[in-house]
């Protein structure tokens, strides 16, 4: 079977965009197997499990499997090979070295990747090393300048960690970064409509301060209305208290100002139309919104600046 012509479209190789978003795990089960296993499921704890393919548990039954390796190669953002002490000397049942093998499919899922310009990662288990130029065909020679990272039993989670970084240059999108991102667009909807409200409210209760009228108060204001953008600020902080754990160490400050501006600012202001209100309703409800309208707004430059981008 011949593998089919690239998709160029959008896709790109390491580091530049790309519309794939799958991990294939390529692998010679007598050399990596139980490897093979470990790390899909270590990379599916980071990317979901619905976007790290092994044929093994990839495939359907009674569907294609050739076909299904091509249109899986195809879909991929980023294709793990990983090379054990064995990788390149392993030998069929006729004593020939199955990287000569050209129907061998290893290598023509290597191949594939090559051909399509998917970014191609070694993945080195243990003691293992990267194979010489030399020692593999030609189709193969582009894998040796491939920069390779070392997985081991002994630090396993950090290595994989160190990998799960590599590949979401040319993968985006883990699942703790979807959480980040879910987290930033609800704290800054909330904050938008906060700020938004803050300022109508604002300038309705300076016109009425200034003038002597009923300002807001003629628009059928109710307290009800002062508790509303406090609450989005509120919920705003509480969503990125959720976030700052996984926020990268270096950005990881402004996420905690953003908590403590929303906490003791937000109930700050709250607090003090709440002890003001009954002596000064109008001027209570002026410092009250303009300090609302600040503290989101502040908010926003903290949330954009901390960039919930995941550690």
């Amino acid at each position: 079977m011949r593998y089919k012509q690239p998709q160029r479209g959008n896709g790109m190789a390491f580091g530049r965009a790309t519309t794939n978003d799958s991990i294939f795990v390529n692998y010679r089960r007598d050399d990596a197997g139980g490897y093979a296993g470990r790390l899909a499921d270590t990379l599916s704890g980071y990317f979901g499990a619905d976007r790290v393919f092994r044929d093994v548990t990839g495939i359907g039954y009674g569907h294609d499997f050739e076909a299904a390796i091509d249109e899986k190669v195809a879909e991929s953002g980023a294709l793990i090979v990983m090379i054990g002490k064995s990788w390149s000397t392993i030998a069929d049942e006729e004593g020939r070295r199955r990287l000569d093998d050209p129907d061998d499919y290893v290598c023509r899922e290597i191949v594939a990747a090559f051909d399509r310009d998917v970014p191609v990662i070694p993945v080195l288990i243990g003691d293992a090393l990267m194979p010489r130029e030399d020692e593999l065909p030609d189709r193969l020679k582009p894998l040796v300048r491939r920069n390779a990272i070392t997985i081991t039993d002994e630090r396993w989670d950090h290595d994989v960690d160190r990998l799960a970084k590599v590949i979401s240059i040319d993968v985006p999108g883990s699942v703790a970064q979807r959480r980040l991102d879910r987290l930033r667009i609800s704290a800054l909807a909330l904050l938008v409509v906060a700020a938004a409200l803050s300022t109508l409210v604002f300038c309705m209760a300076l016109t009425g301060w200034v003038t002597g009228g009923g300002g807001i108060r003629d628009y059928g204001y109710t307290p009800l209305m002062a508790s509303v953008p406090f609450m989005a600020i509120f919920l705003a902080g509480t969503f990125t208290l959720s976030a700052v754990r996984d926020m990268e160490a270096r950005k990881r400050k402004f996420g905690w100002a953003a908590v403590f501006l929303a906490g003791f600012g937000g109930v700050g202001s709250f607090v003090y139309y709440l002890l003001t209100n009954n002596q000064t309703p109008s001027e209570s409800l002026v410092v009250m919104f303009g300090a609302s309208t600040i503290i989101a707004t502040g908010l926003i430059a903290l949330i954009a600046i901390a960039g919930f981008r995941a550690k």
